[in-house]
């Protein structure tokens, strides 16, 4: 009869594993290695290589640019595109809110002006001032907490500095307070 050993603990890799943890599935094989392993943080997913992802479309800047066009919104360029895409500060943001994918999901469903008043809303930052009547709120779409708009403005904070690029001078967000 062959013998059924089992696999070496996971954790400690001495002993054989007696025990699975439902969770994650890892093999362990006493109270201290468990204990070890819960406390354990995973490493994160390894990054996609830049290459891999797939960038909108960038016009090239003219070589003479018109002057009449100096203040009006760019778009962004391939490396400011790529320095959202690998700040750390962007990163943490999609982190320590889970909702926050959801929550751009749900704005990125809207169209025109319902899509401009819904992030004006999630950012906190009020467009009755701006446009008059109430802006569409994302309640109706899902609730907002408290905690939801900080995630955003903290999003946005992260990738307008990505943006810049460290300069500090540049054009920037006011968030009030």
């Amino acid at each position: 009869m062959p013998s059924s050993k089992r696999p070496a603990c996971q954790v400690c890799n001495n002993h054989e594993s007696k025990y699975t943890c439902s969770k994650c599935m890892t093999q362990y094989c006493s109270v201290p290695c468990f204990k070890q392993h819960k406390d354990f943080k995973p490493p994160s997913p390894p990054l996609r290589p830049l290459t891999s992802l797939t960038w909108p479309y960038i016009p090239e800047e003219s070589a003479y640019p018109d002057p009449l066009k100096r203040d009006d919104p760019k778009p962004l360029q391939l490396h400011q595109y790529e320095a959202i895409a690998t700040s750390s500060p962007v990163r943490k943001a999609f982190s320590v809110n889970p909702r926050l994918k959801e929550i751009l999901r749900m704005i990125d469903s809207l169209r025109g002006a319902e899509r401009e008043d819904a992030l004006q809303h999630a950012l906190g930052v009020s467009s009755s001032d701006v446009h008059g009547p109430a802006p569409i709120t994302l309640t109706a779409h899902g609730a907002q907490s408290e905690e939801d708009v900080r995630a955003l403005r903290d999003l946005a904070e992260a990738v307008e500095v990505a943006v810049r690029g460290g300069k500090q001078g540049a054009l920037g967000l006011d968030w009030g307070g």
